[in-house]
């Protein structure tokens, strides 16, 4: 396993071995980005992939919750972990899910089980939320974008403004830039969404509702609203937070706790 996932790195990130040494003015930022970025979702799919192989090898006893829930009790095959490490539609930006979750939306087993009692939600109306969602993120970073390029930071009249219209301009750079997030994570949503693999089960509600959050990766009113720093954590990247906290708290004898400073963070398992 551990072999394939080293193979696939390799391939993702062949240009950087083969194509020729650029001078740092001129190599694209979006590139290096979008490279770093599929590497790392792909580094937490191979961790999260073999660390619930391990829990399947242990006493299901002494497992948490969690750990029972996603532990591998069989080795995957070689096309099933290939398909879930570069599953195209999470694969650049994630989110990251798990192994267990993956086998069981391809096999139609869990919460994705077919039957007159309980047939499958329709994923074409949150579908077309996300992608609503995605064109307005586009369309507000394409207006924004030449008003505050980040490249005015490195340019002598910058040096020149006073201290509040840096200040000013420094805020609405970085507002700006986060559409650019904004909208890759709401194209991946649409994606999973449209696959199926996005819904995560019904609400409590009468009648009850299909959920539709376990490709969400940013909550945009809860990260531009945010009163603390530390919430911020909580709404930005969800599940690629969601899972390097949880496998954190699973390499920490002691508990969860030590791992979690954030109370009441989604990802800690067993809350």
């Amino acid at each position: 396993m551990v072999v394939v996932a080293a193979a696939i790195m390799v391939v993702c990130n062949k240009n950087e071995f083969i194509r020729k040494p650029e001078s740092p003015r001129t190599r694209s930022r979006t590139n290096v980005e979008v490279k770093e970025g599929a590497l790392m979702v792909l580094v937490l799919k191979v961790i999260s992939c073999a660390i619930n192989y391990n829990d399947g090898l242990l006493k299901e006893e002494d497992l948490r919750e969690v750990q029972k829930k996603n532990r591998l009790v069989k080795l995957p095959s070689l096309i099933e972990y290939v398909g879930y490490c570069l599953c195209c539609g999470s694969h650049f930006a994630g989110p990251v899910y798990e192994m267990k979750d993956y086998l069981d939306w391809t096999e139609r087993k869990g919460i994705w089980t077919h039957s007159q009692k309980a047939p499958s939600p329709s994923p074409y109306g949150a579908t077309v939320r996300s992608l609503v969602q995605a064109a307005f993120c586009m369309g507000l970073y394409l207006y924004l974008v030449p008003q505050f390029p980040l490249s005015r930071f490195t340019e002598p009249i910058y040096h020149e403004w006073g201290f509040w219209k840096r200040l000013g301009y420094q805020y609405m750079a970085g507002f700006t830039a986060r559409w650019k997030y904004y909208f890759i994570w709401s194209i991946s949503e649409a994606a999973i969404i449209i696959s199926g693999l996005g819904f995560s089960g019904w609400t409590d509600s009468s009648p009850p509702k299909p959920r539709w959050d376990r490709a969400k990766n940013v909550d945009i009113l809860g990260v531009e609203l945010a009163k603390t720093a530390a919430q911020i954590s909580l709404v930005w990247n969800i599940q690629v937070s969601t899972c390097q906290v949880h496998f954190n708290c699973m390499l920490d004898v002691n508990g969860c706790s030590p791992c979690l400073p954030i109370q009441g963070h989604r990802a800690c398992p067993d809350a």
